[in-house]
């Protein structure tokens, strides 16, 4: 240990081949960078495997690249983790190919930010599924962009849950249309703002409909916007239940005519004071009639307008009564001619 890297550095191939196990785990960091990278190529997986921790990440990036794939998959997962960015990111697609499902799960955050895109796309199925979940929120968008359609589908749950909001809008709608319900599911609240709305235009009505409530919640006013009519009429009561008074007034109106009358009944009667004339005239007759008298109570004076006469009148004695006393005073005076007696 006691030999400095000039030394090393004068030691020829066949002295190199030489060295013992244990001579080369007593090597400095110094003295392994001194060696020429067909030197180094000579070592057995077995001298790879002895080279000591300190030791590796003194390497250069030539020595790391020069190492055959069954040379590189012999690095134990401490060596792994101790390799810098600058040497991850020397690894041939054939060498990152070559790593095992252990020593991928070693890598952390910064060595997978410090992955190429080729690197990335050179990744194995069961690579993917090795990522650490916890570690995974290191990668970039340009990373996870990187992935292709099989590679995607190898995602596990909390790999996904993981992934940051830049990643996931990283993916193709077609990756994205992949995920199972339960995947979706496992998107995290801050991500789901993230994605396109091309994105969530491409998703089944399932896989929307899996979507938690806080999810739900937490999608901007373009993202519920550019639902389509089917995945509208696909969200369940419960999520409908969750849309706040600014998502609700970005319904179109297209939006609000394919509601369900369980949808529309489930609307949150504080929130739905938020829709407009122009979504309360898009309502048919049965939806008109699914409105509870909490909901009627809610509507302004413009939205009770927007009605037709002859929706007003299918309103029972109870919803009459609940028309707030500023929206009654605006009813028009063919909507007031057209209620029953009774009425």
């Amino acid at each position: 240990a006691s030999m400095t890297s000039a030394q090393i550095g004068a030691l020829d191939s066949d002295q190199v081949q030489a060295l013992t196990s244990a001579q080369i785990a007593s090597l400095s960091a110094a003295a392994m960078s001194s060696m020429a990278t067909d030197e180094l190529a000579t070592f057995t997986t077995d001298e790879i495997a002895a080279i000591s921790v300190k030791a590796i990440a003194g390497m250069t990036t030539d020595q790391i690249a020069g190492l055959a794939t069954d040379k590189v998959a012999a690095l134990g997962v401490k060596q792994i983790a101790a390799l810098t960015s600058g040497q991850i990111g020397a690894l041939s697609t054939d060498q990152v190919a070559a790593l095992t499902t252990s020593q991928i799960a070693t890598l952390s955050a910064k060595q997978l930010s410090a992955l190429t895109t080729d690197q990335v796309a050179a990744l194995t199925t069961d690579q993917v599924g090795a990522l650490s979940a916890k570690n995974i929120v290191g990668m970039t968008s340009g990373q996870i962009s990187a992935l292709d359609s099989d590679q995607v589908q190898a995602l596990s749950s909390t790999q996904i849950a993981a992934l940051s909001g830049a990643a996931l809008s990283g993916m193709t709608s077609e990756e994205l249309a992949t995920f199972t319900t339960d995947e979706m599911a496992a998107i995290n609240i801050k991500s789901i703002a993230s994605l396109t709305t091309d994105q969530l235009a491409s998703l089944a009505t399932d896989k929307v409909a899996a979507l938690g409530v806080k999810q739900i919640a937490a999608l901007t006013s373009s993202q519920i916007g550019s639902l389509t009519t089917e995945q509208v009429a696909a969200l369940t009561t419960s999520q409908i239940g969750a849309l706040s008074g600014t998502q609700l007034a970005s319904l179109t109106t297209d939006q609000v005519g394919a509601l369900t009358t369980d949808q529309v009944a489930a609307l949150n009667a504080k929130n739905i004071a938020s829709m407009t004339s122009v979504q309360i005239g898009a309502l048919d007759s049965d939806q008109v009639q699914a409105l509870t008298s909490t909901q009627i109570a809610s509507l302004g004076a413009s939205a009770i307008g927007a009605m037709a006469t002859d929706e007003l009148d299918t309103f029972t004695t109870d919803e009459i009564a609940a028309i707030s006393i500023k929206a009654i005073a605006a009813l028009s005076t063919d909507q007031v001619a057209g209620l029953a007696t009774d009425k």
